[in-house]
């Protein structure tokens, strides 16, 4: 490539270095060391952890920040369940309303029957008088229709909704409420009546299964106190205020794998670990037994490479591409 040639525009395709300055289009990037939170960092403020604790998955944060965290979560699944609570009161009661809106429909429908078999009585006696034609009229006009709404047919049994008069929407409304409650679906397939029209019902998740979660991970996992560990790291005596590994007293950077005694605390560079404590089956500096690899914590950290074992190095922004 010769001098100056990455600015040359005269090529069909961009250049690396115009491909770069556009500013549309997938770009992807390749993140550098000052994008990496610390290995002793809180994941909850972001600054170096005071009092620091770990949880079993190896997320370190402040004793304060974690204990906010936790009571925080816990205060937001009481809100819920209250909340829930509120919920199936109302839908109770909306079940209660449904039920007896039925039962007036139910009484109202009798009454209705009862009242026309009265006026069709009557109306045969008013055939003798002089007035038959009058009478009769009079009957059509006040009698309730009965109409019929087929709800589709079945090799074993035909199912219908009857209305009476003005009656036919709560009918309605009565028929696809009893569906719903058996799980079927809706008798009536006509959308455009108001009563049948179909609308978003509000609901509340069951908070019951909800419990306090560590949010350093995607997808997040469970977090207990009694769970929790205190960190105890050997700082060196330099303004810097570097972490030493108390064996062989290197630094501890993000690209080291740190291991947490889970009785003690005490954070071990993995080489000793392997070397002296599964070795001696002890702590290198307080002695605590250790009996297994079950007994340590992996501290999570972002490594500044793709083999320094955390975190996505690779950040990618989505645009749209440049359209004529």
């Amino acid at each position: 490539m010769v001098r100056h040639s990455k600015n040359n525009t005269a090529s069909g395709v961009f250049t690396y270095a115009e491909r770069q300055m556009v500013d549309y289009g997938t770009k992807s990037k390749r993140l550098g060391s000052d994008t990496k939170r610390p290995f002793d960092s809180c994941y909850l403020c972001l600054n170096t952890a005071r009092t620091p604790m770990i949880c079993t998955s190896g997320h370190i944060s402040c004793k304060e920040c974690v204990m906010t965290s936790i009571l925080e979560q816990k205060r937001a699944i009481e809100r819920a369940k209250h909340e829930f609570a509120d919920y199936q009161k109302q839908e109770a009661a909306e079940l209660a309303a449904k039920q007896k809106d039925r039962d007036e429909n139910e009484v109202k429908r009798f009454i209705e029957r009862e009242v026309g078999l009265s006026r069709v009585g009557s109306s045969s006696r008013r055939r003798q008088t002089e007035d038959e034609t009058a009478g009769e009229s009079a009957l059509a006009a006040k009698k309730p229709k009965l109409i019929q709404y087929e709800a589709g047919s079945s090799k074993s049994k035909s199912r219908a909704v009857f209305a009476l008069g003005k009656g036919k929407e709560a009918d309605s409304v009565d028929a696809v409420t009893e569906s719903e409650e058996k799980g079927k679906s809706k008798l009536l397939p006509s959308f455009w009546i108001p009563s049948l029209a179909p609308e978003a019902k509000l609901t509340v998740a069951d908070p019951s299964t909800r419990s306090v979660q560590c949010q350093a991970s995607s997808p997040s996992h469970p977090l207990k106190l009694k769970h929790l560990v205190e960190v105890r790291f050997r700082t060196s005596a330099s303004s810097k205020g570097e972490k030493l590994c108390p064996s062989c007293d290197k630094a501890l950077l993000n690209s080291s794998k740190i291991d947490v005694m889970a009785r003690c605390g005490h954070a071990v560079c993995h080489r000793c670990v392997s070397n002296f404590v599964l070795a001696t089956g002890a702590c290198v500096v307080c002695q605590e037994r250790i009996a297994d690899k079950s007994d340590m914590i992996r501290i999570d950290s972002e490594g500044t490479g793709f083999t320094g074992g955390g975190g996505k190095m690779v950040a990618t922004r989505y645009d749209s591409a440049l359209q004529a």
